[in-house]
């Protein structure tokens, strides 16, 4: 037999080569937690013991979510239920033609709870949020911003979202169904020092207990600014739109535009002191107990551009201001 043996250069080279290589980088859980940019949920054939990697898929939100990098993305493969979230970091959840990604929400839980970083970025498109007989869909408690589209939040004990932010912080709803809960259909109310801007556009909230879309500022100092444009509410036991604050507390400007209030207790209530304005613009107030009234000091301005007719009190013309 011939033996060969590598000559001092090559060996050499050979060992400099090994030595040159970057060391890789080892995770054997539960030492370290490994984590991507892009996961996946599967209720069919997802497993939390799996990494959410695209062939090994997790079964639950918040196990993909906690294997998520900062900035990445969840997501969902297949309709199911998904199970309750809540988001530490900015995230993207999207289901774009997976089927129904349901969040059941059970024995007075809340479906998601945000409590990221004052620069967190949390955006959720596809989801639906649906009670079993208690809970609240969605609570906001810190982070920059939340976008939601094309999502289902029906069905609560309590309230659909919660907007409740302790920073500045922005909320934006799009293509929206905000439906059939025991309290407020949408309540924007920071809290302490926090301010907020809410947009909502194309946001429906039918059959809530309380108020279709709330805007409160009696919850601490500060400013809240909000918008609906193309949006409906309407058979809300409360106020379709509503807007109040307390004095000393939040300024709120509230903005409604091309949008309708019907079948409401009152279509708009603006409530508190001269810090609380109500704006409409184009916009059908019809088949309410009250089409419109202000409280406690609040302001309503109409551009006089509305339809309001068939409420239970006669329609009277609210204020208006000039176009400009």
């Amino acid at each position: 037999m011939t033996r060969i043996t590598p000559s001092l250069p090559v060996t050499a080279l050979l060992m400099l080569g090994l030595a040159a290589a970057p060391a890789r980088a080892s995770c054997n859980p539960p030492f370290c937690t490994p984590t991507f940019s892009h996961t996946y949920v599967s209720a069919a054939g997802g497993s939390d013991a799996n990494n959410c990697g695209l062939g090994a898929p997790c079964r639950n939100f918040q196990r993909a979510h906690d294997q998520t990098n900062d900035q990445g993305v969840i997501t969902v493969l297949d309709p199911g239920d998904f199970g309750l979230l809540t988001i530490t970091k900015s995230i993207n959840i999207m289901n774009d033609g997976g089927g129904e990604a349901t969040i059941l929400v059970k024995g007075g839980a809340t479906g998601i709870t945000i409590n990221g970083g004052a620069g967190a970025y949390v955006n959720l498109r596809g989801l639906t949020i649906q009670g079993v007989g208690a809970g609240i869909g969605l609570v906001f408690n810190t982070g920059f911003s939340l976008t939601m589209e094309n999502c289902v939040v029906r069905n609560l004990t309590g309230d659909g979202i919660d907007f409740a932010p302790s920073g500045n912080s922005n909320l934006a709803l799009s293509n929206m169904l905000i439906a059939d809960n025991g309290g407020s259909g949408i309540l924007v109310q920071p809290t302490g020092t926090g301010s907020g801007k809410a947009v909502l556009n194309n946001v429906a909230a039918y059959n809530n207990s309380r108020d279709g879309i709330s805007v409160d500022g009696s919850g601490g100092t500060g400013t809240i600014t909000a918008t609906a444009v193309d949006s409906v509410v309407a058979n809300n036991g409360g106020s379709g739109f509503a807007a109040h604050t307390l004095s000393g507390k939040k300024s709120v400007n509230l903005m409604v535009v091309r949008s309708m209030a019907a079948g409401n207790s009152d279509g708009l209530i603006a409530g508190g002191a001269p810090a609380t304005t109500i704006r409409v613009a184009q916009s059908e107030i019809t088949g309410n107990t009250i089409c419109w009234q202000v409280v406690a000091g609040g302001v309503l301005q109409s551009y006089g551009d509305n339809d309001i007719n068939g409420n239970n009190d006669g329609d009277p013309a609210p204020p208006t201001i000039g176009r400009k």
